[in-house]
């Protein structure tokens, strides 16, 4: 696949993701897409051969490159501590504040249906590098450091997982996010 098709292909995947968050994996049609994406329905079914596999394509999608722009973040030498984790939490959370719609209701049962554990996958491995960063900040590797940077990681998902589905704004979302780095963070610098 060439450069052009491959933007196109993650154009129609980014499109079609906007339209399962707005009207839900049920009410979605591949026409829909296709209309929304600017292409035929045919041109779809070329690359996917049913709704399924556009949706399935379309998570697994924005998880990559979720995953993607947190590493780049989380390995940025330039950052402190707080800037990457602010950084990297608000790409994984802040970017989906107020995106999912009510009437989307039944995505989360259908990505568990349609992708098995890949979600809980990319949290998990998420949660897993924001531990890594923060134990390598502090300095020390003792079990106590470990069970620290894991304890803060858990926290600070949790508060951002919990704000991205009940805060209507980024910027509530990133001021609370703000907040809650520098009171975790507040042990690791004593």
């Amino acid at each position: 696949m060439d450069k052009k098709e491959s933007a196109r292909l993650a154009y129609v995947l980014e499109t079609a993701l906007n339209i399962f968050v707005r009207y839900g994996y049920k009410k979605t049609s591949i026409e829909d897409i296709s209309k929304a994406a600017g292409i035929t329905r045919q041109g779809i079914y070329l690359h996917f051969k049913n709704k399924d596999e556009i949706f399935s394509a379309s998570i697994q999608k924005a998880l990559d490159d979720g995953l993607q722009s947190a590493d780049q973040i989380l390995e940025d030498d330039r950052l402190t501590l707080e800037e990457k984790l602010f950084q990297a939490l608000d790409e994984w959370f802040g970017r989906h504040v107020g995106f999912l719609h009510p009437e989307a209701s039944d995505l989360v049962a259908q990505c568990e249906r349609v992708l098995g554990d890949a979600v809980e996958n990319s949290s998990s491995s998420f949660q897993k590098k924001l531990e890594q960063v923060i134990l390598e900040s502090s300095g020390k590797n003792t079990k106590d450091d470990m069970k620290r940077a894991a304890t803060i990681a858990d926290m600070l998902c949790t508060c951002a997982s919990t704000w991205k589905h009940r805060l209507s704004s980024r910027q509530e979302f990133q001021e609370k996010l703000c907040d809650a780095i520098h009171l975790c963070c507040q042990d690791l610098r004593d």
